[in-house]
Parts: structure tokens; sequence; C-alpha cells
């Protein structure tokens, strides 16, 4: 397996996941300044199914976006997330609670190109992402809050509160 600061890269055509790996990845989301890792399960950025595991520390924010023509999974693993929809005018349609637990929901699917965004709820939260490939960038909507702490701050509590 190699690695950058916040991503693991799978170099075998078998690739198990344990424990030690998701410790080292939170060790990771720890340290870097997006506060997030992920070890990717497929072995090209070319692949048609990429696959990820993925781990968020609650102080990450994922910048709302979308990703056109394409699908994208989450499977939970530990902790919880919840998942904002937003209009294309930025305001919040619906919102979907993912939790490890299985009280309540733990997976979910998106089959369209919603903006949305994803909140930890957890120290840390931990899922298998899985998406369509090949690998292209998520596009950004205009309204997206500026990227100052106190901004983005209002802007997940808004999420959190709806």
């Amino acid at each position: 397996m190699s690695e950058t600061p916040s991503v693991l890269y799978a170099k075998e055509v078998v690739t198990v996941v344990s424990e030690d790996i998701v410790m080292k990845l939170k060790s990771m989301a720890q340290v870097v300044p997006l506060k997030r890792a992920r070890l990717c399960l497929h072995l090209s950025k070319d692949d048609t199914v990429q696959e990820m595991v993925i781990v968020l520390h609650r102080d990450t924010y994922i910048r709302p976006h979308r990703h056109v023509g394409k699908t994208e999974s989450f499977h939970m693993i530990e902790g919880e997330v919840l998942i904002g929809f937003f209009d294309d005018a930025g305001e919040l349609q619906q919102t979907v609670r993912l939790s490890a637990s299985r009280q309540g929901s733990f997976l979910y699917r998106l089959s369209a190109s919603l903006w949305h965004t994803v909140v930890p709820l957890t120290e840390f939260a931990v899922f298998h992402e899985v998406t369509t490939g090949p690998f292209s960038a998520s596009e950004f909507p205009v309204w997206e809050p500026e990227n100052r702490p106190e901004t983005i701050q209002r802007f997940k509590e808004r999420v959190i509160q709806q």
C-alpha cells in the first residue's frame, strides 16, 4: 500500500481492510489540514467502479458539490453522518442521517446530480463509498459558504438543525 498524507492507495488485486487500517486512517485524519483520510480500493482513477474507505473527523468540511452523470453510495462502518441535499439556489431540501449503529439508516445511494454535503456527527465517521468511474472532479455551487471558519460552522449547523 502506498500513501500520501491523507490517502492510502491499494496496490494489490486482493485488498483487505482491517481495524489497523481504519486506525491509521483516523490518525491521518487528525493531523492533515482537511481533517479527512481515505483508502482507495480501486487500482486506477480510470476504473469504472471507484471504491474507498473514508474517515471524516468531526472538524472536516465537505464543500457542497455534485457529480454530474455519476452515482454514489455510502455504507457506514463507524459513527454517524448527516447528508444535506440542496436545490440550485442553495436552499436545504432534505437531510439523510446515516449511522453505523443500525438504529436507523446505515446505507444510501444517490442516483442523480444533486448538490450535497456530508457533515460528520461523531468524532470520526467511517464509511465505504462506491461511485462510478472514471474519476472526474466534482462541481461546486456559486452559493457555497465563504472559506472562513465561522461561515463554515454556521453552514454546518444549518444542515444539522433542519
